[in-house]
């Protein structure tokens, strides 16, 4: 049995190693499919947590809506006669504007368009295709992951309310301060991807981390649609 020690990010030149040489890594042997198999655990588990973290999000949006206290879900109940208060004690004599759909539809496609352009570059990889091929699909989804925190940026100082004004318009801002978070993170990771595979780290096959990222950017992408439904379609 042939045992390497190359570097933690280092990949033996063999084209036909497929990622399952042995290692030696921290003490111990272990192929990279065992390896990645750990990385994907660990990996499922942190969307395990997110997706609870997105369930209670969704649940704290319908309990409030159905809630309505003092008709401050969004002021339906608030006139002149009858004013409301928001939460500075000011008084609301109005509905609270619904926010443009268009800023949430628009967020939901770049980040799913960006999940796409990843699952090209891992089929790029999976296939040993030319790192240039691999790094420009990398690159142009990093752009339009960028492009998506740009718009939802821009959205905050659009919006027709604050977060005083009722419980539709502070959960929304919410929403969209989870969504941010959650696009900035895939930016740090596409990022990665991308100078990674212009170093050639993806090269002959060793496509695992491509996997992994894979399987987070489409994650956001499926929560960060659900979410978009929930703010547009139950305001």
């Amino acid at each position: 049995m042939t045992v390497t020690t190359t570097g933690h990010d280092e990949a033996p030149d063999d084209p036909q190693d497929d990622g399952r040489s042995i290692e030696a890594v921290t003490g111990h042997h272990e192929t990279r499919e065992q390896r990645h198999f750990k990385e994907r655990m660990a990996l499922w588990l942190l969307i395990g947590g997110d997706g609870l973290f997105l369930a209670l999000e969704i649940f704290t949006w319908f309990y409030l809506r159905s809630l309505n206290t003092n008709g401050l879900w969004r002021g339906t109940d608030c006139t002149k006669a009858n004013p409301c208060t928001d939460g500075l004690g000011n008084s609301i004599t109005h509905q609270v504007t619904k926010a443009s759909p268009w800023y949430t539809i628009v967020i939901a496609g770049l980040i799913v368009v960006s999940a796409l352009l990843v699952l090209l570059v891992e089929r790029s990889s999976q296939r040993q295709a030319k790192r240039s091929a691999i790094s420009s699909g990398a690159a142009l989804a990093l752009v339009v992951v960028l492009a998506a925190v740009v718009v939802q940026c821009y959205q905050f100082g659009q919006l027709p309310f604050t977060s005083i004004d009722g419980a539709y318009a502070s959960s929304f801002l919410f929403f969209m301060g989870s969504t941010l978070a959650h696009l900035l993170l895939v930016t740090f990771i596409v990022s990665g991807l991308f100078l990674r595979s212009r170093a050639g780290k993806y090269d002959n096959g060793h496509w695992f981390q491509v996997r992994i990222v894979r399987i987070f950017t489409v994650w956001v992408a499926v929560s960060t649609c659900i979410l978009s439904v929930v703010m547009i379609g139950f305001a």
